[in-house]
């Protein structure tokens, strides 16, 4: 396979951004891992689309390169990687999916949705002001003590919240280590560019 087929295998356009190959591979391996699609040619395919992601998370593909630096860049990772990359593939396929899960390369495919978080943070927000303040609120305007709010359902739903507050805070730093992460891997890129043109 060439670089366009890497792109055409995982329905992609040329020069998606990495966030799109992982989401794109993820999708695909689901879809076509031995262990959860039976057709004949799953296993085949479910290497190709792994062979795709690992040559297009590694090279700098879209980044202000010309054709030639994509050719040798290519030539050379065919030489040394490319068969590295299959038997690395092949024994996905052979694993089970739930192994295959547990695998470097599907975790390298995991994304945080920022908006998510910040939804989701948000929201936690939300629910403990509201347990907090609907009770408050419900016991000034009781008349009598059947109109009074129940203690324990006003607590579980803090509780509730406090809990959901706690995971939302921990996918926030999770999202911002992947971002710092992100950041690194483009600084090196970007020192890496420099010093080859220094060169």
């Amino acid at each position: 396979m060439n670089l366009w087929d890497y792109y055409r295998v995982l329905g992609l356009r040329q020069g998606a951004s990495d966030d799109e190959i992982k989401k794109a591979y993820r999708r695909k391996a689901m879809e076509f891992h031995p262990d959860r699609n039976q057709s004949p040619d799953a296993q085949e395919i479910f290497i190709r689309i792994t062979e795709a992601y690992e040559y297009l998370t590694t090279h700098p593909h879209g980044r202000n390169i010309s054709e030639e630096e994509v050719r040798r860049n290519y030539q050379a990772w065919v030489d040394y990687r490319q068969a590295e990359a299959r038997k690395r593939a092949e024994a996905y396929a052979r694993a089970t999916y739930a192994e295959f899960r547990k695998s470097q390369v599907y975790k390298s495919t995991t994304i945080i949705d920022g908006t998510m978080v910040f939804l989701g943070l948000g929201l936690a927000v939300m629910v403990i002001f509201m347990s907090v303040y609907g009770y408050q609120y419900r016991m000034k305007v009781a008349v009598t003590s059947r109109d009074e709010p129940s203690l324990s359902l006003a607590a579980l739903t803090f509780i509730i919240g406090c809990s959901y507050l706690i995971i939302s805070l921990l996918y926030l730093s999770a999202w911002v280590a992947q971002k710092r992460k992100k950041q690194k891997k483009n600084s090196t890129n970007v020192k890496n560019q420099e010093n080859k043109e220094s060169v």
